[in-house]
């Protein structure tokens, strides 16, 4: 234990361990890079798949930054993760948002920002259209292939309230995602030659279609347990995708332990147990989810139900 403490004052990472995190860093951004750099080659049928898988991959990799990874400097993980491969999302806001949800009631409207479910009163206000938009989003392929644009625009409106209210930090991270916007933008388009169609469509579209596989059945509210964080027994290209993000219930537990430590994690806090005792522990991995949930929804839109 000193040997390691010892060797992360050291170094500029967290430990030794922590190449596994520097080499997802490298194949995010170097396979994008060489995909993009021979999109003519590929064609967009396998370009297009290609920035998809790495599109979702980076979203993963930004989860690992915003957690402290790999580096001890918050602002050189900042860094790394500021480059908006997927366009869509300001990185520095994403953190904070994310960070608050590890602190809040898990599932609660108005509460959790990245709960699903609606309260009762904006249920009761609702229009047919409205709830039958929030009941199709309680199954995984409306979540993923529909919901991916209504919720950008849902966001970014959200956030321009934020930006004009003056709240700390909108500003400045808005700020970064343009210059990052631009960058990628001039580098894929001016330098390589890809039209910027393809590229928006395999990461901003298929990235986020493909990232929003993992967040569908990570929490679901609990009525009588408080557990409401799912673990996914994933194979091994999900659970790289995912970089173990589907361990949920480990993760929520100890946000701060790396990805590549959670089979450990799991192990040391019962994991697998807890979620099989509150009926949120699917052995077949996203398969199991995908056959359960596809066009049937989880439950109800409102937490708790009416």
């Amino acid at each position: 234990m000193a040997t390691n403490l010892s060797e992360s004052r050291k170094g500029i990472l967290n430990s030794s361990k922590e190449w596994r995190t520097v080499a997802v860093i490298v194949a995010v951004y170097g396979g994008t890079i060489a995909t993009v750099a021979y999109h003519e080659v590929l064609t967009a049928w396998l370009a297009v798949p290609l920035l998809a898988w790495f599109g979702a991959w980076h979203l993963s990799m930004q989860h690992e930054l915003l957690h402290g990874h790999p580096f001890r400097r918050a602002w050189m993980n900042d860094l790394v993760g500021i480059p908006p491969v997927t366009l869509w999302i300001p990185f520095l806001l994403f953190k904070v948002d994310h960070l608050e949800h590890h602190r809040t009631d898990l599932t609660v409207p108005g509460i959790d920002n990245e709960s699903y479910y609606v309260s009762r009163d904006q249920w009761e206000r609702m229009g047919r259209i409205g709830r039958t938009a929030h009941w199709a989003n309680r199954t995984i392929m409306f979540r993923m292939f529909v919901w991916v644009v209504p919720s950008t625009f849902q966001y970014h409106a959200h956030k321009v309230k934020a930006l004009m209210r003056g709240e700390r930090g909108v500003a400045f991270a808005y700020a970064t995602h343009f210059v990052g916007i631009v960058a990628v933008v001039w580098l894929v388009v001016g330098v390589a030659g890809m039209p910027l169609w393809q590229f928006a469509l395999g990461t901003m579209y298929g990235g986020r279609v493909l990232n929003a596989i993992r967040p569908f059945p990570e929490h679901k509210f609990q009525d009588g347990t408080e557990l409401r964080t799912a673990m996914i027994m994933a194979g091994p290209v999900m659970s790289l995708l995912m970089l173990n993000n589907n361990l949920h219930v480990a993760h929520h537990d100890e946000p701060w332990v790396p990805w590549y430590d959670y089979q450990d994690l799991v192990q040391r806090v019962r994991a697998v147990e807890r979620a099989e005792r509150a009926g949120l522990l699917y052995r077949g991995g996203y398969a199991e989810v995908f056959r359960r949930f596809s066009f049937r929804p989880m439950d109800h839109p409102v937490q708790g139900g009416l």
